[in-house]
């Protein structure tokens, strides 16, 4: 099906195209220039002493956890309602996913219930920053102190997110931002590490790159993997991230006309904006009752539909946790009635009026 209106598409254009020529005529594809041009940008904006790339979100988490040492036997708290890669990279380590419910207003962890999920096997907390709004870091931090806990934030989502003046991803000990196809700085695929301590920073470097802090040195003094991004990829980051406050000016634009458009429908609830976090919508969430018809119709219309994500405990793959599926009330209901509207910049007044007018349609009908 063509849609009218469709989730996401990429906001790329002449500037991204002429960073990959630049790349292709210096025969020179691999990490070089635009590498190094994407990481100081990200490190200024930021304000993280360190960064290092990876070729995925995913594989980042995977190497933020590995560089603080989680691994078999090993417990990490992670709320219930993220992407799967969340949890995912934990037990990728050998270590156990222990889920946490989320808060049913802003759809972030609920840092209130971290401390009964706290065992003496916990060994750090991964707080994911969810659809471009900051967790409530303060009292994870106190947390974290007191039982002697480390901080891998998940940050994927949230490029240009700040919690009271500092960046997500520059919190914890680690912290992750993604540059998949639907964020909003986007290299197709990629991720950024950020750190501000320097033995973490050694630790990514000799990870990601094959066990040397050197590439063409065939001496490796440690065990690492390839996870390197290329030049062709941050060619076409270092575009997007020059454009980055029309990209997020766009966004909050977007956002705030589906709140004007509906407005007055009661059936219809947005996620609440928290006080100590900007918000740069990844994508914008409405609860709706009824949802199941609502979808069915918006795709009738040509809207291509997507729901929020689906919780942690159900998922097939971690059915070994032993999880029941009342277990997480929150996350549940959210599911149930979350339904995320597109916000990409490419999107047009009409597209988004023509989606609030159907939205407006369904909740009419009786």
């Amino acid at each position: 099906m063509k849609y009218k209106v469709p989730q996401s598409e990429p906001f790329i254009g002449k500037e991204e195209l002429n960073n990959l020529k630049i790349t292709i005529d210096k025969k020179w594809i691999t990490e070089g220039f635009f590498c190094e041009k994407f990481l100081d940008i990200i490190k200024k904006f930021t304000k993280a002493k360190y960064a290092v790339l990876a070729n995925n979100g995913t594989v980042a988490l995977f190497l933020g956890l590995l560089s603080l040492d989680v691994g078999k036997d090993d417990e990490v708290i992670v709320p219930n309602f993220t992407f799967n890669a969340s949890a995912g990279a934990i037990a990728f380590t050998g270590a156990k996913p222990v889920f946490v419910d989320v808060d049913e207003n802003n759809l972030n962890i609920d840092a209130g219930k971290i401390e009964k999920a706290i065992t003496k096997k916990t060994k750090a907390i991964m707080p994911v920053h969810i659809y471009g709004q900051s967790c409530d870091m303060d009292p994870i931090l106190k947390l974290a102190k007191k039982y002697d806990l480390r901080i891998i934030e998940d940050a994927a989502e949230s490029y240009g997110v700040f919690y009271k003046g500092k960046h997500t991803g520059t919190i914890g000990d680690v912290g992750v931002i993604s540059f998949f196809a639907d964020k909003s700085v986007t290299c197709g695929e990629g991720a950024v590490i950020l750190t501000n301590n320097s033995q973490l920073y050694d630790k990514l470097r000799y990870l990601r790159n094959q066990g040397r802090l050197h590439s063409g040195s065939f001496i490796h003094p440690q065990l690492g993997m390839n996870f390197r991004m290329t030049d062709l990829q941050c060619a076409v980051g270092v575009a997007q991230l020059k454009k980055f406050k029309k990209i997020e000016k766009i966004r909050l634009k977007i956002y705030k006309t589906y709140k004007f458009l509906l407005k007055n429908i009661e059936e219809l609830s947005f996620m609440e904006e928290s006080d100590y976090s900007n918000f740069v919508p990844f994508r914008v969430v409405i609860k709706a009752r009824n949802l199941d018809k609502l979808i069915r119709n918006l795709e009738s219309d040509k809207i291509q539909t997507r729901k929020v994500f689906y919780p942690l405990h159900r998922q097939p793959c971690f059915a070994y946790l032993g999880y029941k599926e009342n277990d997480f009330p929150v996350a549940n209901k959210i599911y149930s009635e979350g339904l995320c509207l597109p916000a990409f910049p490419g999107l047009t007044m009409e597209q988004i009026e023509y989606l609030c007018k159907k939205i407006i349609k369904h909740t009419e009908q009786k």
